[in-house]
């Protein structure tokens, strides 16, 4: 059996670790110990250099570098996952999560545990292109197939040949393209436009905010591009969701990373009342919001020691719920104080929320973000 896992781990292309056990008389403290095994290819024709390392207890080979990512309980099992999947190849995934909880973050973590590592990783916002370009940029094009057309093009498929193709909100995609990409993932063929039929070998992990189950019973997103797309599914709880310890933990984590990313001398110091007032915020933006606020104030609160204060926050910071009616007499800030108490009361679903309201998640969440 030891020479089958061998056999495997050598010749599959398999992300797998060869570990084995160690009797305690074996050990100089006498104790057992859970060894890993380093394959080496030798010189010599079919040999190979074994070399044993005692593994670390509480080490995780699936936690990403955590000076650069924080990895919370409620992402640690997401991750978990995320890295099962990643050991079955020509799966498509569907990651869920609202903006700003991280989700290309996680299709990169699946791309690298996967046997496609070593090949292209490549990104696609679908969102942010007509119909037009957005079939060109995925499939490419031939000089001369439409105006403008003044050179052939590689699309997005082909540049990631052999690795794995993120594609992000694609439950915004019109009806004709979910055709065109469904027929893509079933033959595993592209057409650039203008050209000729070719034979890709792509992994397709796809993003959405939306609640594609909607979308299919309204119409607007096919079940059969849904169901071939939700092979694997992840999803990515909104910073709401997390419990106060760990967004304080995520607090302290990305003070000290974007000091670091801007060459501050000094972190920012929190007072308690900024903090409190930063605990309690909805976040729609999720973590990607507390970043870009706190690079924010990186930059605005002077001071060698910079402490922050409420009054250093925007002004959205400082209000909630009934205040903003009060302070305000814009209707924009009103509908989004009604919206944040809705929010509220639905436990920080927006999704729920959004039913409550009459609205679509996309316009609720452009209701919390304005200012």
């Amino acid at each position: 059996m030891q020479l089958a896992w061998y056999v495997c781990h050598t010749t599959l292309g398999l992300r797998t670790r060869l570990v084995q056990t160690q009797e305690g008389k074996f050990s100089p403290d006498g104790l057992p110990a859970l060894m890993r095994l380093d394959v080496e290819r030798s010189a010599t024709p079919v040999t190979a250099i074994i070399r044993e390392q005692q593994l670390k207890s509480g080490s995780s080979p699936l936690i990403p570098d955590e000076d650069t990512h924080f990895l919370s309980d409620s992402l640690h099992t997401v991750y978990q996952r995320a890295s099962q999947v990643a050991q079955t190849d020509n799966v498509t995934v569907l990651i869920r999560g609202e903006s700003g909880t991280g989700k290309e973050r996680l299709a990169q973590f699946v791309h690298e545990q996967s046997v496609r590592n070593k090949a292209p990783f490549r990104a696609l916002n679908c969102a942010a292109l007509t119909d037009t370009l957005l079939e060109s940029r995925l499939f490419g094009h031939k000089k001369g197939s439409f105006t403008g057309a003044d050179q052939n093009a590689e699309g997005e498929f082909k540049a990631a040949e052999g690795g794995t193709l993120f594609l992000d909100e694609i439950g915004d995609i019109s009806p004709a393209l979910q055709v065109t990409l469904l027929r893509v993932l079933q033959s595993d063929e592209i057409q650039p436009i203008g050209g000729k039929p070719q034979k890709v070998n792509v992994r397709v992990i796809a993003a959405t905010h939306a609640q594609l189950e909607e979308r299919c019973e309204q119409g607007l997103f096919r079940w059969d591009l849904y169901f071939r797309l939700a092979v694997a599914e992840l999803e990515l709880p909104s910073l709401r969701e997390w419990p106060s310890k760990e967004r304080e933990a995520l607090i302290d984590h990305l003070v000290k990373r974007q000091q670091k990313s801007l060459q501050k001398a000094q972190p920012l110091r929190l007072t308690a009342a900024t903090r409190k007032l930063l605990l309690d915020h909805p976040f729609p933006g999720n973590v990607r919001e507390l970043e870009n606020l706190l690079t924010k104030l990186y930059i605005f609160v002077p001071g060698d020691n910079p402490a922050v204060r409420p009054q250093d926050l925007p002004v959205r910071y400082r209000q909630t719920g009934a205040a903003n009616t009060s302070t305000s007499l814009l209707m924009r800030d009103a509908e989004r104080a009604h919206a944040v108490r809705v929010l509220n009361l639905c436990g920080g679903v927006k999704a729920k929320a959004a039913k409550a309201l009459g609205l679509d998640v996309r316009t609720l969440t452009s209701m919390l973000l304005s200012d």
